[in-house]
């Protein structure tokens, strides 16, 4: 697996180096200086962008700038590991990263001679690559970083965007909003650190899922993206990986709302729907199994703590008749209703083509709709326990169009159309 780690405020502790400089330069300049507490707010998106926040508003020229980082540079460059240090708990990470095999790399906005030799002075052997700010090349959140650090990776060319990841098998993981940013632009998956220079609640107001609060906590979420979100994409339209993730995001929301365990809610999600492997009917149950039977979970939570969970898992089909039985439990039931009208219907129809697969539309439209009006329509057995406002919304228009049959029998038509040669 391929894991790019951004550097400042998520590898190492840089922040009182990075304000010596700035308060060096600034002085030699002639501008005031600023308390190193204030740094973490100005850095991010490279030196110029943090000199620019430095100076006086009215001085923000780029011939200011320029001025500032001619004395910048080369101070920072003879003193960028006087006070820097790693985090507690990267260290040993990384080693453990490097032992297991996977590939590591540094994606930086700092300018490259500086993130080479910091990386180096601090990690010396564990980086396959490492890659700051280079002229000609956008800064992050551009993704080009990310594109560059896996066709190095690769041995493969690159021409501007055009790298195709798979993105199963890349992690990126960072402090920041430009880190949550260049994530989704390069479109792989994103691991929060809250131990950086962004506050955890800024991170969840701007809708990143997965936060983590101490770096032993990333060799979880490398074994759930190497080893066990890859199995959504052999089960069926409506349940692959998209799907998975999806409910692992929607499940930290709401953990984070019902003040619950985010790391427990992250695994319950991510194990849901593991026992259609084995079949549907009681897959609720083969994927509690699955999960109990997981060594390697045993290591990040106690056997009460694994019981909870098995519960919660099993209880992501939970019925009027068969309630949660813990908060975990009605989380990803929540979470798993992903009630946005035309996915409900296509994964409806979806799974009749897949009961029957050589059906003609009206079988799999009747089959669809009966089960449409048994589950969601009023009186249905499909239950909200937490009634999150996406689900309520969802679930009032999936309502009004399982009333609407003529636009609902469109709607079917459309999807059996588009799909029927696929």
């Amino acid at each position: 697996m391929t894991i790019i780690f951004d550097l400042d405020g998520t590898l190492l502790n840089t922040i009182d180096d990075l304000g010596y400089a700035c308060n060096y330069a600034l002085e030699r300049t002639g501008y005031p200086t600023h308390r190193i507490e204030e740094y973490p707010r100005m850095v991010g998106n490279g030196i110029n962008n943090l000199i620019r926040r430095a100076l006086p508003e009215a001085e923000r020229t780029e011939e200011n700038i320029l001025r500032v980082r001619a004395h910048f540079v080369p101070y920072y460059d003879a003193h960028n590991c006087d006070y820097t240090r790693p985090y507690d708990g990267i260290p040993d990470l990384l080693n453990t990263l490097k032992k297991q095999g996977h590939h590591l790399a540094v994606a930086s906005n700092k300018y490259q001679a500086a993130t080479e030799k910091i990386v180096n002075h601090f990690f010396p052997g564990i980086f396959d690559v490492i890659l700051g700010e280079r002229e000609g090349i956008e800064r992050k959140p551009n993704p080009q970083i990310v594109y560059d650090i896996l066709a190095h990776l690769h041995r493969e060319p690159i021409e501007n965007k055009s790298y195709i990841v798979h993105r199963s098998f890349v992690l990126y993981i960072g402090d920041s909003l430009v880190d949550f940013e260049t994530a989704k632009n390069a479109n792989v998956p994103f691991v929060a650190c809250s131990w950086g220079f962004v506050p955890r609640e800024k991170l969840v107001e701007a809708g990143v899922s997965r936060i983590i609060d101490h770096p032993a906590e990333l060799a979880l979420d490398v074994y759930i993206q190497q080893s066990i979100l890859p199995q959504y994409d052999a089960f069926d339209g409506g349940h692959r990986r998209d799907h998975a993730e999806t409910v692992i995001c929607e499940s930290l929301k709401l953990a984070r709302t019902n003040h619950a365990d985010e790391t427990m809610a992250y695994v319950i999600a991510a194990y849901h729907d593991l026992g259609l492997r084995f079949d549907r009917e009681k897959h609720h149950i083969h994927s509690g199994e699955i999960l109990m039977a997981d060594e390697n979970l045993r290591q990040y939570f106690t056997p009460e703590q694994l019981l909870t969970m098995r519960d919660a898992v099993e209880d992501h089909r939970a019925s009027g008749k068969n309630p949660p039985r813990t908060i975990y439990g009605a989380i990803v039931a929540e979470a798993d209703r992903q009630i946005d009208p035309l996915t409900v219907i296509h994964r409806t129809m979806a799974y009749s083509r897949k009961l029957f697969p050589d059906a003609d539309f009206e079988t799999l439209y009747q089959r669809s709709l009966n089960h449409l009006h048994e589950k969601y329509a009023e009186g249905g057995y499909m239950k909200l326990w937490l009634n999150s406002e996406r689900n309520v919304q969802g679930l009032a228009a999936l309502r009004s169009l399982i009333h609407d049959e003529p636009r609902l029998r469109t709607l079917c038509l459309e999807w059996f159309e588009k799909t029927k040669t696929l």
